[in-house]
């Protein structure tokens, strides 16, 4: 691979180092896009579709090569080098750029949360993050039990759980169940009801034994209604404590939310730890 021995936006003139006219002025375009927003991925992709050539013949910009341009403290007049770009553009760039890693770092650590609880509504599976700088859109979820992908960038991500979990703060009864959904039916239950069956099928069986089952597996539904009550009122609870939200709360979503769906639709439902969906729409 061809490198170059000067910086891009010089070359030399009777022997000596000068700004090149051309280049200069894509370094200079380079410092004005970041400064106004642009993200490094969409800079290099304009620089590429423009054909700017880095080296002679190659214009296929990236990432890494706009960092590199932003990094390098010659552009500032440093040395042998002519200045490009004035120190306050500089040490501008530079603040924003801590600004962004320190925010991304943030996101990241929230994101790593969501890992293992990010689920495809459509079939259940666990979704993936897939990181891939190259791509159009770098950050995706992919389930790979049906296929199903979804482009999200991390700080979308977390701002929209976020917002559902501000939804839930300001109305802590949407977590409220209907009685008729409540489980009434516990795995225990369910066992001694099929005992129940094998033994009317079988023909032995004593009424006194039935009887005996019968209340058992009555007692275990009881139970079962009176747990999902109670977790149902004790996330209710811990919703209307929580109060007003103005940034994501990391403690709270542990103790409300069980999964992260992502459905067909791009649409982000929260799974809350009594199997209630809060969902991004009017009607969650």
């Amino acid at each position: 691979m061809r490198n170059r021995s000067i910086p891009f936006g010089y070359h030399y003139q009777n022997g000596i180092m000068a700004v090149h006219p051309q280049e200069s002025q894509t370094v200079r375009a380079v410092f004005t896009a970041y400064l106004s927003g642009e993200p490094l991925s969409r800079i290099a992709a304009h620089l590429t579709a423009k054909l700017v050539e880095y080296l002679p013949g190659c214009w296929q910009w990236d990432k890494a090569r706009v960092k590199r341009i932003l990094d390098d403290r010659r552009y500032m007049g440093e040395g042998d080098f002519p200045k490009i770009i004035t120190n306050k553009e500089f040490q501008m760039t530079h603040q924003k750029k801590e600004s962004a890693n320190t925010n991304r770092q943030l996101a990241d650590e929230d994101v790593k949360l969501f890992k293992g609880l990010t689920h495809c509504h459509h079939c259940g599976g666990l979704m993936v993050r897939r990181m891939d700088s190259r791509m159009e859109h770098p950050v995706t979820w992919k389930c790979p039990q049906c296929g199903y992908f979804l482009p999200l960038p991390d700080e979308e991500f977390k701002q929209r759980v976020f917002l559902l979990q501000k939804k839930l703060a300001d109305k802590p009864l949407l977590a409220e169940k209907e009685e008729d959904e409540i489980q009434v039916t516990s795995m225990e239950a369910r066992r001694l009801t099929n005992e129940i069956f094998r033994k009317l099928d079988s023909a032995n069986f004593s009424e006194d034994e039935l009887v005996t089952l019968a209340l058992q597996c009555g007692l275990k539904n009881y139970e079962a209604i009176t747990s999902a009550r109670h977790i149902t009122d004790r996330l209710t609870a811990t919703l209307l404590h929580a109060g007003p939200l103005s940034a994501f709360d990391r403690e709270l979503f542990q103790r409300t939310v069980l999964e992260i769906h992502l459905t067909r639709k791009g649409e982000i439902l929260l799974k809350l730890q009594n199997g209630m969906f809060v969902g991004e729409g009017d009607a969650p």
